[in-house]
């Protein structure tokens, strides 16, 4: 199974391709402001992978930054 993600400038070229999307028999979903970043989180979180432990004081700041 192949991911495609597309950001759009306009919600409703969005939706217009997701209907395309869904006519070819394929699964899409439009996502959330806060399911964006949760997956761009996930992402960032998967490339630094360092197998330490870091204390949570040091990631909120990170986060902060």
């Amino acid at each position: 199974m192949d991911t495609l993600i597309i950001n759009t400038k306009k919600s409703g070229n969005a939706e217009l391709i997701l209907e395309l999307v869904k006519r070819l028999g394929e699964e899409g979903k439009i996502l959330s402001k806060e399911e964006q970043e949760d997956f761009l989180l996930g992402q960032i979180m998967d490339t630094e992978i360092t197998g330490r432990d870091v204390s949570k004081t040091s990631i909120l700041k990170k986060l902060r930054e």
